[in-house]
């Protein structure tokens, strides 16, 4: 099945990426691709406590989604996935 290039890439992030403070990974990859001016949709895929037994549900579904449960993770339309901040970082700094 053809993917849509016009299609945005999606990030998984962790509740509260936004607020977050500045040095949290997912908040960091969110403010380079915004100013990078590459628009994304956003899935909050880690609800909850940064410590994995105090958190709330599970990240199965970003599992099934990725092949991982890492955050931030991004996939691309065309499904290439890359769950490590550092490497997302590298693209959208290529991507400018």
């Amino acid at each position: 099945m053809p993917t849509d290039p016009q299609a945005s890439p999606t990030l998984h992030v962790r509740h509260g990426d936004d607020g977050a403070v500045r040095f949290r990974s997912c908040r960091r990859v969110q403010e380079a691709l915004r100013a990078a001016g590459i628009p994304f949709e956003k899935v909050i895929a880690g609800h909850g406590h940064p410590t994995a037994f105090l958190r709330r549900g599970s990240r199965e579904e970003l599992r099934t989604a990725t092949g991982d449960t890492r955050l931030p993770t991004l996939v691309l339309p065309h499904g290439t996935v890359h769950g490590d901040s550092r490497a997302i970082l590298d693209r959208v700094a290529r991507q400018r």
